[in-house]
C-alpha cells in the first residue's frame, strides 16, 4: 500500500477575531460608541462590556469618555488617539 499526497495544497483557516479585537475595532472610530451600541454588536450584555472595557484599561489602552451627543444620555468611549 502506498501513502499518496494530496495535490491541493493544505488550506489554512484564518484565524477568527476575537470579541476582544471586535472591541478594539469598534472603539477605534472616531466618534467613539456606548457601552449599550457595543453590547448589541457584540452580543454582550452591559455589565459584561463595562467589563472588558476596564480590562482593556488595565492593558494599558488609554479610553476617552465623551461627552454625550445632542439630546443623548449615554456618553460614548473611544481608544485615546482615534483618528477625530
Amino acid at each position: 500500500m502506498t501513502n499518496r499526497k494530496s495535490t491541493r495544497a493544505d488550506k489554512k483557516p484564518q484565524p477568527k477575531s476575537s470579541k476582544t479585537d471586535q472591541l478594539k475595532g469598534l472603539l477605534s472610530k472616531s466618534e467613539g460608541m456606548t457601552v449599550e451600541a457595543l453590547s448589541e454588536k457584540l452580543g454582550w450584555q452591559t455589565h459584561t462590556t463595562r467589563a472588558a472595557l476596564t480590562r482593556l484599561k488595565q492593558a494599558g489602552f488609554s479610553l476617552e469618555k465623551l461627552a454625550p451627543a445632542d439630546g443623548a444620555r449615554q456618553s460614548h468611549y473611544r481608544i485615546a488617539g482615534a483618528k477625530k
